[in-house]
């Protein structure tokens, strides 16, 4: 089982709040950081990186936000993991539903972490199936989309159908809430509070698949 906590209200700067919590992984939405700049962040004007990563040493968890960086004129919208005080990476949107005034990334990115590997979705990634087959093909363990955005009512179908037909459990943290779907293809968590708790089973199932396919024999 995996324990996370979801926090859509506090900023990732303010430690005190979450001493002594006993969740494995630590999710911010959009609220948690001010809008990144690589230029300077570089220069040391700006320490919301090392923030992230101060946070991931101090509590012993593996932190996650979502935040929108500005790469030297290029706007994103983005999410940041880090463990044991170390930055383990910057993943970006790459799919865009209807046009937005920020650019694309260029790929996805599974994290392994000392307990498990997480796949990581941002904003409208959570659309494409492409992404999550992906991610499930890599071995990912679960799969953590955050959105600036409200709760849609597909958020529901998808984790579900995700869920069921990868073997994986997937969460998606909105503006909003929370919703958690595992392997059997139910919603196992969701939330509609600030700060919210889910328990998710991970333990891995597989099962054999056989189907025809025409064509001549080898």
């Amino acid at each position: 089982m995996l324990k996370l906590y979801f926090n859509r209200r506090d900023r990732i700067d303010d430690f005190s709040t979450l001493q002594g919590r006993d969740e494995s992984i630590f999710v911010f939405g959009f609220n948690g950081l001010d809008k990144i700049s690589y230029r300077r962040e570089l220069s040391g004007e700006e320490n919301n990186l090392s923030n992230v990563a101060k946070l991931s040493r101090n509590s012993d968890k593996i932190v996650l936000s979502g935040a929108i960086t500005d790469n030297f004129g290029i706007i994103r919208k983005s999410c940041l993991i880090a463990e044991n005080g170390k930055l383990l990476g910057i993943s970006d949107m790459n799919f865009c539903l209807d046009k937005a005034p920020y650019s694309s990334g260029t790929g996805h990115r599974i994290y392994q972490t000392k307990t498990h590997r997480i796949g990581v979705l941002v904003e409208d990634d959570i659309f494409d199936i492409d992404s999550v087959k992906a991610m499930a093909m890599l071995s990912a363990d679960i799969i953590i989309a955050i959105t600036s955005s409200e709760e849609k009512a597909q958020y529901s179908v998808l984790v579900r159908a995700y869920s069921y037909l990868f073997g994986l459990p997937v969460v998606i943290c909105s503006s909003n809430g929370i919703i958690a779907g595992d392997m059997k293809g139910e919603i196992c968590g969701s939330s509609k509070n600030d700060e919210a708790t889910v328990i998710i089973p991970i333990r891995k199932n597989y099962r054999v698949c056989q189907f025809k396919k025409r064509g001549l024999k080898g």
